[in-house]
């Protein structure tokens, strides 16, 4: 015989009727909850006493008023738990429910799931005018660099690879809300109506996929921070967040209730302190997570002595361990690293930046990102553009964009027009270390 059994329990505000009835269905069946665990699982073990369930909703992050569980409690409703903005409550099966006004809880209900899902619509605003201003605002070619840099970070990328699933998910959930508001104006007063099983299943699942995003968004950006954030930012973000802490301390006593986000703050509060002093030890993780490099101490020029860009001068804390260390003329993320020297920097310097994607669909966006319109193709040459302007004195600038299969390659040079030996020798170079 089982001793327990599991169920998802991650519905959303304006699916608050179908918690409460996966509740009453289960204790129909001779299951009690027992424990909501990261409010994300329910778990339930078999009940010694028919019992009834009521979900009621309460402000997310603080505890419920002591007079309203007392008023609760002589009705003959125990409050259990409380998981997000829902209060779970069990009682004697027979208990008259909690809630006996219709049009006050549809109304309440109206106005909570109105004011989180505008607040999400906000968000999604502010994403959307970001990148158009990105596009549209910036003058000349260098929102072409801002996309560039974003490819070049954890966060960046998949906010920006996530972008079409969440507008996709964000459309059917507003149509979704406009049904369950239409749902509530057809019960004119009575009884909530509770979604269909299969609608709120779905639903529960899209929550639980929207949990692991925001988790995967956290973990990007842990890893960013790892290579670029320095102590001085950090020391600001935490002094900001402790200011902002301070001014909003009133929020933890609003209604007679009591914060319950103490313990998380100070934890989150520990893990972005700890992102900096311990990033030398995790930067070896962000290396091994970036395409296998090209060109580790090649040379565009033969034999030219190479002097590495250092991309964390001004870094976080930087221990003596040189070999937890990634290499400070490496930067990128899972699908794109970069790479930058200078060849020759007292006397004919060439300026070299490689960039090597996972797929080469993103090579060829980096190099459409890269190449300027007036660009020439240099003829006789697959992928290959060279521009050349004549600064008088003699002296002559090149720039020369390359591609070969996932790897893109820039050279940027006063020295003179570029030999084709030289290019010719790069494509060499880039195919035999591309090779499987």
């Amino acid at each position: 015989m089982n001793t327990a059994g599991w169920s998802l329990f991650t519905y959303p505000v304006m699916d608050i009727k179908a918690a409460e009835a996966l509740l009453n269905r289960r204790a129909a069946e001779g299951w009690t909850l027992d424990r909501v665990y990261l409010g994300t699982f329910a778990r339930f073990v078999p009940a010694n006493t028919p019992e009834a369930w009521c979900v009621d909703w309460s402000r997310s992050g603080y505890s419920e008023r002591p007079d309203y569980l007392a008023l609760c409690a002589d009705a003959g409703w125990v409050l259990v738990q409380k998981v997000g903005a829902f209060n779970l409550y069990k009682a004697p099966a027979g208990t008259p429910p909690i809630q006996t006004d219709g049009v006050e809880e549809s109304r309440r209900f109206r106005q909570e799931v109105l004011r989180a899902n505008f607040k999400g619509w906000a968000v999604l605003l502010v994403l959307l005018l970001a990148l158009a201003a990105l596009v549209l605002l910036v003058s000349g070619g260098s929102w072409r660099q801002g996309l560039l840099d974003i490819l070049l970070t954890q966060t960046g990328l998949f906010l920006l690879l996530s972008l079409p699933a969440i507008l996709a998910a964000w459309l059917l959930w507003t149509g979704r809300l406009l049904l369950r508001l239409r749902q509530w104006d057809r019960a004119a007063g009575g009884s909530l109506p509770a979604p269909g099983r299969r609608s709120a299943g779905a639903a529960a699942w899209l929550c639980l996929f929207c949990r692991f995003w925001g988790v995967t968004v956290i973990a990007c950006f842990f890893l960013d921070a790892v290579q670029t954030m320095s102590l001085s930012t950090a020391l600001g973000l935490l002094t900001g967040s402790v200011l902002a802490l301070f001014f909003y301390k009133n929020r933890r006593t609003k209604e007679g209730r009591q914060s319950l986000n103490r313990h998380v703050t100070v934890i989150l509060y520990a893990a972005l302190f700890s992102t900096v002093i311990f990033a030398p030890f995790l930067t070896p993780v962000t290396s091994r997570m970036m395409p296998t490099p090209v060109l580790m101490d090649e040379t565009f020029v033969p034999d030219a002595v190479r002097v590495d860009r250092n991309f964390r001068r001004y870094s976080s804390i930087q221990f003596t361990v040189q070999s937890l260390q990634l290499s400070p003329s490496d930067e990128g993320s899972f699908a794109l690293r970069h790479q930058s020297w200078w060849e020759n920097p007292s006397t004919e310097q060439h300026n070299v930046d490689c960039y090597t994607a996972r797929w080469e669909w993103l090579a060829r966006l980096v190099q459409e990102l890269l190449r300027e319109p007036w660009y020439p193709p240099l003829d006789g040459y697959t992928g290959v553009w060279l521009q050349e302007a004549d600064l008088g004195g003699g002296k002559t600038e090149s720039l020369l964009l390359l591609r070969s299969g996932n790897t893109v390659v820039t050279v940027e040079t006063r020295s003179g027009p570029i030999p084709a030996e030289q290019i010719d020798r790069l494509f060499s170079l880039l195919s035999s270390q591309q090779e499987v």
